[in-house]
C-alpha cells in the first residue's frame, strides 16, 4: 500500500463525510463529487488509462448533477447527522480499513480500497436511516454504492475496463435520478422534504369525506 493510495483513500472518506455531512446542500454536493471522482484512483493496479479517465469523468458530472438539484434546495435542507458526526464515521471506518492489514483476509485489492468503502458506507448507513430529505437520500445512495464499488475492488482487484465503465454509468443515472426527484420535490411542496403527515392527512380527509352532513 503506497503514500499514494492512502492519501486518495483518505480523500475519497474526506469527500464522504462532507457529502452526507455538509449543512449547505451545495457544498455537499462538491464533496459527493471529489469522492466520486477519486474513486476510480483507489486501485493498485490503477485502471487502463481509457476506463480510469471515463470512471474520473463520469464521477465528475454525477456530482455536477446532484450540485444543479442542490442549487434548487432550500437552505433549510440540513444534514441529519451533521459534518462533525460525519466526519467521526469516516474517521472510524477508514482507521478500521486500515486495521485491516494486520487480518489475512482473502482479498486482491489494496486496503485503502478497503479503508475508503468502509468510511463511504459508515457515513451513509446514517443518512438512510433517518433522514426525510430527497436530496440527502440520494446523495447517501450515491456515496453508499460508491462505497460498495470500493469494497467490491477491495476484495475481488481492479476491475476489469466494462466493470468500471458500467459503475461510472450506474453513478451518473443515479445522480440524474436523484436531481429530478429534487426538482420535482422542490416544485411540488417548495422544498425537498418528504411530508411526515401526508398519509395520515390523507386518511383524515377520507374520514371527513365519508362523514354525513
Amino acid at each position: 500500500m503506497t503514500p499514494f493510495l492512502v492519501a486518495v483513500g483518505a480523500i475519497v472518506a474526506l469527500g464522504a463525510a462532507v457529502a452526507t455531512g455538509a449543512r449547505d446542500a451545495r457544498i455537499a454536493s462538491l464533496g459527493l463529487a471529489v469522492t466520486l471522482a477519486a474513486m476510480p484512483l483507489v486501485a493498485d493496479p490503477l485502471p487502463e488509462p481509457l476506463s480510469l479517465a471515463f470512471g474520473v469523468t463520469a464521477g465528475i458530472l454525477a456530482g455536477f448533477l446532484v450540485f444543479v438539484g442542490a442549487r434548487r434546495a432550500p437552505e433549510r435542507a440540513g444534514p441529519p447527522l451533521g459534518l462533525p458526526a460525519s466526519l467521526g464515521a469516516a474517521a472510524a471506518g477508514f482507521a478500521v480499513g486500515i486495521g485491516a492489514t494486520a487480518v489475512t483476509l482473502p482479498r486482491l485489492g489494496p486496503d485503502a480500497a478497503l479503508a475508503a468503502g468502509l468510511a463511504a458506507v459508515a457515513v451513509a448507513v446514517g443518512p438512510l436511516a433517518i433522514t426525510r430529505d430527497v436530496l440527502r437520500l440520494g446523495s447517501a445512495l450515491l456515496v453508499l454504492v460508491c462505497g460498495a464499488i470500493l469494497l467490491l475492488g477491495a476484495l475481488t482487484g481492479t476491475p476489469e475496463s466494462l466493470t468500471g465503465m458500467a459503475s461510472g454509468i450506474v453513478l451518473v443515472v443515479l445522480a440524474a435520478g436523484v436531481a429530478a426527484l429534487t426538482g420535482d420535490a422542490v416544485v411540488a411542496t417548495g422544498g425537498t422534504a418528504i411530508p411526515e403527515d401526508a398519509p395520515a392527512g390523507r386518511a383524515a380527509g377520507a374520514r371527513a369525506g365519508s362523514e354525513p352532513r
